[in-house]
């Protein structure tokens, strides 16, 4: 008979792996952004959730911020946790076009093309907490 873990047991794990990816994300600040690249040196935002995720947890995600905005669990915006992914739509056009990692209060990880690096920024107001369009949850 399968032994079944515990919500606590559950909450742990998915705990431990949001501050692993928060970890590995972090340790990418400052990389260039390159459109269409997925690291180790360089990424595009998609590409950035993509390589984090795939490190960190083993997952591989679809690459592209509009297809990764449709993957996964579906999280509104108050009940984002770490390690949940953010999506944007910047573009103007009503569909996701952007993509990062939340980090908790209001901030969120992801290789900015306006900055040309990966950087922390807040999603409390502004372009980003105007252009949310979802949360998802990969782990």
């Amino acid at each position: 008979m399968p032994i079944l873990a515990t919500p606590t047991q559950t909450y742990a794990a998915s705990s431990s792996k949001s501050t692993k990816i928060e970890s590995f994300a972090k340790k990418q600040l400052g990389k260039r952004y390159v459109w269409a690249t997925q690291g180790p040196s360089t990424f595009d935002c998609s590409g950035f959730t993509y390589y984090v995720v795939k490190k960190t947890t083993g997952k591989t995600i679809p690459r592209g911020s509009t297809v990764q905005g449709k993957h996964g669990k579906y999280v509104s915006r108050k009940n984002l946790k770490k390690g949940d992914l953010v999506f944007f739509a910047t573009t103007g056009k009503g569909r996701v076009s952007h993509a990062g990692i939340y980090l908790g209060n209001k901030k969120f990880i992801h290789a900015s093309s306006s900055k040309g690096k990966v950087v922390i920024s807040s999603m409390a107001s502004g372009h980003y907490y105007k252009t949310f369009v979802n949360g998802r949850r990969v782990i």
